[in-house]
Formats: structure tokens, sequence, C-alpha cells
């Protein structure tokens, strides 16, 4: 199988700036370190494979999404579109008057940075990336996602009741998704915690549905089905609205992998 040079290079600018704090490696987070490690491995294989005419595009046919029990398979005839990694909060409200109720969820609120490649061609490395993400400050707007040095794609919001998956920017177009949820199965055990101590959320199934009413013919230009959350860590709110104030977030990240037809 060959590998792209373009993704040899950006794997090696990341190690790159490890490199440049390595005498700081050891206080960083076991997950950064491992990250780190993962790139240093696949940079090492990729150079041992690459030449100047391996193609600089990405074949996402040998992409694998994560499986976890109780969560659907894609729908049949559907393949990869767009992966990307989100990065943000959920957001939650409390009755401070009901100290003993469960918080509400209100919705999430994320930049989407573009893992397509990296999720194919180096599925070791973008595995680690949301254990790793989620122990680093949120990017600032314009800034790569830490330690991937992935371009945001898009935003993640809620329209309403629906989330919605905005992956328009001023360097490129993948549509916009409005969705609904299918399918919500808890995060495995082993699912990274937030630097809090937050549980993860549940990965999920969701299904994707007709604009609401005013959209743009444009923002259904994707063709995206079907959309799952998986991987993910950090986001869960606390059991009771114990100590909590009337609204909080809590930080998260998560894969999302984009099908369609």
């Amino acid at each position: 199988m060959q590998f792209s040079v373009l993704l040899l290079s950006s794997l090696a600018t990341i190690a790159s700036s490890a490199a440049i704090e390595k005498r700081h490696l050891s206080a960083w987070p076991e997950a950064i370190r491992d990250y780190f490690s993962s790139v240093s491995d696949r940079v090492y294989e990729l150079r041992s494979t690459a030449t100047t005419a391996t193609p600089t595009t990405c074949d996402m046919s040998s992409a694998t999404m994560p499986t976890i029990s109780g969560l659907p398979p894609p729908s049949e005839g559907l393949s990869i579109y767009h992966v990307v990694v989100g990065r943000g909060t959920q957001n939650y409200t409390c009755d401070p008057a009901q100290p003993s109720s469960t918080p509400t969820a209100i919705g999430a609120l994320a930049t989407l940075y573009n893992a397509t490649c990296l999720s194919s061609m180096a599925p070791g490395v973008f595995s680690r990336l949301t254990r790793s993400a989620i122990l680093m400050p949120t990017p600032r707007a314009g800034k790569g996602l830490f330690p991937a040095n992935a371009l945001a794609s898009g935003h993640h919001y809620f329209t309403g009741s629906a989330p919605t998956f905005n992956l328009h920017t001023e360097l490129s177009n993948f549509g916009i998704d409005f969705a609904k949820l299918d399918t919500k199965v808890p995060a495995p055990s082993s699912a990274a915690l937030g630097s809090d101590g937050s549980k993860a959320v549940p990965w999920l199934k969701l299904i994707v549905q007709d604009p609401p009413a005013g959209s743009l013919p444009e923002d259904s230009a994707s063709g995206v089905k079907e959309i799952y959350r998986v991987n993910t860590a950090g986001g869960s709110a606390p059991t009771t609205c114990e100590g909590q104030p009337a609204s909080f977030q809590k930080e998260y990240a998560a894969e999302y992998w984009f099908l369609r037809e």
C-alpha cells in the first residue's frame, strides 16, 4: 500500500514541533507523550515507503471507523466522506432549587478540525488524538488543533434541537448537515476523562434530515446521510445538580465521521 508524501511531511512537522520542547516532554501528560511516540513511529514507517511518485491524495477506502457494541453499523451503500475531530463544550443547565435533580443537556459548541487523511493513512496516530486534545487548552480562533496541527473545517452547534455541522469555511466547503439522534451508546469504560475528571459523553449515530425552512440550497449540498460520534473524551455532566450553577459547560473532544452514498 502506498502512502502520501504530503502526509509524511505533515507528520514530520508535528514530530518536529514536539522535538522543540523535548526537554519538557517528560512533564507532559502520558496521553500527549503516547501521541508523539505514535507520530514518530509512523514517520519512520512512511520514510521507508514514500517516494516522490506517491499520490498526494488519501484513499478513504482503507479507513476504518471505530465500533462499539450496541451502535448500529452504517447503512448499506454509504462510504466515508469526511472525518473531523470536534473540540469544544457540552452545555448543561440546572435548577439551583433542586440540587438532587439531573443536569439537562442543552446542546454543544465545538470547532471541527479536518482529520480525513490522517484517519485513513495514520490510524494509529489518529486514534490517540481525542485523548490528547482533551488535555490541551481549546485552540484559539484560526489556530490548528494541537497536537495534530489539524486545520478547522467547520463548526458544530445546535439549530433548535437539531445537531448542526457547518463544514463551510473560507478555505473549504463540505456542506452543512442538520441531524437527529438515531442511537446513543455509553462510551466504553476505557474512554478518556476530561481534564476536570468528567466522563466521556456517549457514542452516537445521527441521521441527517432535511434543512430547516429558510435554509439555502447549498446547506444540504454535501449529500451526507449519517454521522457518527465516536472515540469521545470528557464532556459528561455530574450525576446531580448539587453544587452546580444554573448553566455550565464541560469540555470534550470527539471524532465525527460523515458518510454519504
